[in-house]
């Protein structure tokens, strides 16, 4: 992946020049501007505890050529937020993300981490990453719309999930929120369908063992273009998805729970005024699952020899850091001693638990970049015009590029 950036890299060159900070100062970049009142909190909490924090936000495409950049000059900047899964692997493979195994050590031993929190950052057994956030895909619903379309209770079946949206329809209420805003959301929808279908293929799928062309893959896009037809979702075009949700343009909204602290800032309180729920299985006989994305925070190892961001990285793992940078976002983070950030993270919690959720690796995450990039690109188009032929356009190129792929990787 690093060399098929390097085009974008170039891009990037400027932003790392820019971006030096006084030797002291632990600077972090990321691409979530959108939980800066998060950021805001960390600093300050930072600054109390004697340390010189700053955040350094970017888009998407910029941050992304930003680190590669550094990458490939030997210079990746010394705290980063990154993704999980095959995108970690890649960048692991540089040679340039220092291990933290010694600090998860002391942390769980210390009764502030379980031991699996540290799970979704392990390479080849090492950890090379600190928790942002680790979320659930769930389904939040507005309550208003529930009691305005007479659904008395929340859906635990396929049947009374389709049932309610039956209901909410006749209340002429749209019943899923879903867009292709910011150009990756499309994979959200056939990544749940499949796992509620078929979790084992889903793994195969993401290890080259399934073709996108198979069975499996075809009836998630059989079931997905059959809600599109009944007029279960929103406009896929706009911009605004956390916001259209607060707003009530539709009932759901299948979503990472990372978005309830975005919910509530355009209106709407967790708990009182919307809740989520595990969306349940389309095949009742398929094992209790749900995606589980782990966001983390990366220290390279030109950072790691300094104390100063050796010192930020103890701290930030501890529960006064993560209880002044999670709880505004509305973010679950691991920390076993910090606070439950809403009401609906606590109930989502206890729900995998009770439920014994197995836990899979969000698609972005567990499929390779070389697929999962394209294959975005198909999927967002299959939303803005539905059908069998789109979908079957979608699986013929999405197989091209991943035989491709996996044939290279023989």
């Amino acid at each position: 992946m690093i060399q098929k950036l390097a085009a974008a890299a170039l891009a990037g060159a400027a932003l790392a020049a820019a971006g030096g900070a006084h030797a002291q100062t632990v600077t972090v970049y990321h691409d979530k501007p959108f939980y800066q009142a998060g950021w805001d909190g960390l600093t300050a909490a930072a600054k109390e505890a004697g340390i010189d924090l700053q955040f350094s936000a970017y888009t998407t495409d910029q941050f992304q050529a930003f680190i590669q950049s550094g990458l490939m000059s030997g210079d990746a900047p010394d705290a980063f937020t990154w993704w999980n899964g095959t995108k970690l692997e890649e960048i692991v493979e540089s040679g340039q993300i220092a291990p933290l195994d010694d600090l998860w050590a002391e942390k769980i031993a210390a009764g502030e981490y379980d031991a699996s929190a540290a799970e979704p950052f392990k390479v080849d057994g090492h950890i090379y990453g600190m928790p942002t956030g680790i979320n659930r895909w769930v389904v939040m619903y507005n309550k208003e719309l529930f009691e305005k379309a007479g659904i008395e209770s929340v859906p635990t079946t396929w049947e009374e999930l389709m049932a309610a949206c039956e209901k909410l329809k006749a209340a002429d209420i749209i019943p899923f929120n879903a867009s292709i805003q910011e150009g990756w959301r499309g994979f959200v929808w056939f990544e749940e369908l499949l796992i509620r279908t078929d979790p084992d293929a889903y793994v195969a799928l993401n290890e080259g063992k399934l073709k996108y062309t198979d069975e499996p893959v075809r009836r998630v896009f059989e079931i997905w273009n059959d809600l599109y037809a009944k007029g279960y979702f929103t406009d896929p075009a706009s911009q605004e998805e956390q916001l259209d949700f607060a707003r009530g343009k539709a009932a759901m909204y299948l979503a990472g729970d990372w978005n309830i602290g975005l919910i509530e800032a355009g209106g709407l309180k967790p708990g009182e005024d919307f809740g989520a729920f595990i969306m349940p299985n389309v095949d009742p006989d398929v094992p209790n699952v749900v995606i589980v994305e782990a966001s983390p925070l990366l220290i390279s190892t030109a950072g790691a020899q300094k104390p100063e961001v050796m010192e930020f990285a103890k701290w930030y793992l501890s529960s006064d850091a993560m209880n002044a940078w999670a709880t505004t976002p509305g973010l679950y983070a691991g920390n076993l001693k910090a606070k439950v950030p809403n009401e609906i993270i606590g109930q989502i919690a206890d729900s995998a638990a009770k439920g014994n959720y197995r836990s899979m690796t969000r698609y972005w995450e567990a499929s390779p970049s070389e697929i999962v990039l394209p294959a975005v690109e198909e999927m967002n188009r299959f939303m803005t015009d539905p059908s069998m032929e789109t979908a079957e356009t979608a699986m013929n190129n999405i197989e091209a590029i991943a035989s491709q792929y996996w044939a290279s990787r023989q």
